[in-house]
Formats: structure tokens, C-alpha cells, sequence
């Protein structure tokens, strides 16, 4: 039986935090409710935009996601996981917030791959999270080769991430189609569908590359940590 709390700083956005929620429940390995995870959800669509404080300075979301935790922690949270890609630019601000484990989705997700064998990887991700590098360093230092989109089709990308975040899933649909076709045509062997928002139009349906979602690695690594099997 799980005897962890996690605590979930959600809201970027808000249907990816309900997706994190969905793969917690499909990963735990119960029987009764009462052998599933106790999860406290902080789920805040006000958290001032990432993209933008990377992009053009405006207002920094650290303190927000710190306070966040901070409440989340004094709810009973005994660690914590954050589903947004890019805000892990900032997760610094949760770590020094609190005295609980941060479960860093980027961080395992690279070693998931790495320890995958994949060779190259294509990154589909925020205009924002690709400026930070938050993976790219990471994946060239452990000797993968990593495929970023072309300009014309890292535009299709924000297209489908705000196309899932208005509910206009057919946009979001016909725009990352056009990305995977064309990361598969450069050589991909895997691909990383690097903002939360993007698994929920990625998958073995449309997609014939190795997918790598951080979101179900995400809560894999949550559910072996609340079942103290890691």
C-alpha cells in the first residue's frame, strides 16, 4: 500500500495536471481505494506564464510555484511533482520553498532515455524550455544526438500546445502531424514530447517514432516512490 502523499503543483495547464493525475492511477498498482495515492492538487491556472518570462522577461513565476509548494507541503504533501516541462526552469524555487522531495520530471525522463540505448532523439517542446536547454545539455553530454524542429515547424508546435489548451483539438491534431512528419524524415529514432500539453495529441495513433512522454515517466517514478520500491 502506498503510504506517500504527493503533492501535484498543477494548472500549466490545467488538462495536462488531470493527465498526470490519469497516468498515477493507470501506474498504481491497486486493488481497493484505499491502496491508491493520496494526492493534494494545487491546480493554478493563475501562475504568471512561463514562456513569456523566458522569452521577454515579464513576470517570474518562481515565487508563485514556491508559495504553491509551501502549501501543498503544510496540506501534508511528503513530495512533490510539477507537470510543465518549462516551469522546471524555476524548480529551484520550489526546492529552496520546502523540506521535500522534488520529483524532477526532466531529470528522469533523460534517464530513462540514456538508459533506452536510443542513439537520437528528436525534442518537441516549448519555444521557452528549447532556449533554457533544460533538456538538450543534458542528452549531447550523455552523447545523444538531439533533433530540434525547423523554425517554420517549432511554429506548429506552439500551435498544437495552444490548440490543446483551447480545446481546439483538431488544430492541435493537424499541426503536430506536420511536425512528426518532419522530425521522422531528418532520422529520429524517439521523440520526446517535451511540454505536458503534447501527450495528449502524441501517441502510438500517429506517432511510429519511440515516444518518450515525461508525464507517464513522471508518474511511474511517483508511484515507485509513494510504494517505497525505489
Amino acid at each position: 500500500m502506498a503510504n506517500k502523499t504527493v503533492g501535484i503543483l498543477g494548472g500549466m495547464g490545467p488538462e495536462a495536471t488531470v493527465d498526470l493525475m490519469s497516468k498515477i492511477i493507470r501506474a498504481t498498482p491497486a486493488k481497493t481505494d484505499q491502496e491508491h495515492i493520496r494526492l493534494l492538487v494545487d491546480n493554478n491556472p493563475q501562475v504568471p506564464s512561463r514562456i513569456d518570462a523566458i522569452l521577454e522577461g515579464s513576470e517570474n513565476p518562481g515565487p508563485v510555484l514556491a508559495e504553491m509548494a509551501k502549501g501543498l507541503e503544510n496540506w501534508g504533501a511528503e513530495m512533490l511533482a510539477i507537470p510543465c516541462n518549462t516551469a522546471h526552469y524555476y524548480v529551484q524555487y520550489v526546492m529552496e520553498a520546502v523540506n521535500i522531495p522534488v520529483v524532477n520530471m526532466i531529470e528522469e525522463t533523460i534517464q530513462v532515455i540514456v538508459a533506452s540505448g536510443i542513439k537520437n532523439i528528436a525534442l518537441l517542446a516549448t519555444t521557452a524550455t528549447l532556449k533554457t536547454k533544460l533538456y538538450e545539455e543534458k542528452l549531447i553530454q550523455a552523447g545523444l544526438e538531439v533533433i530540434l524542429p525547423d523554425p517554420e515547424f517549432q511554429e506548429e508546435i506552439m500551435r498544437a500546445i495552444y490548440g490543446v489548451k483551447s480545446g481546439d483539438y483538431p488544430k492541435a491534431y493537424g499541426a503536430i502531424a506536420k511536425v512528426l512528419e518532419h522530425v521522422q524524415s531528418r532520422g529520429a529514432q524517439g521523440v520526446i514530447p517535451g511540454c505536458t500539453e503534447l501527450p495528449l495529441i502524441i501517441s502510438k495513433d500517429n506517432c511510429s517514432l519511440e515516444i518518450f512522454d515525461p508525464t507517464t515517466i513522471l508518474a511511474k517514478e511517483i508511484v515507485a516512490r509513494a510504494y517505497n520500491t525505489k
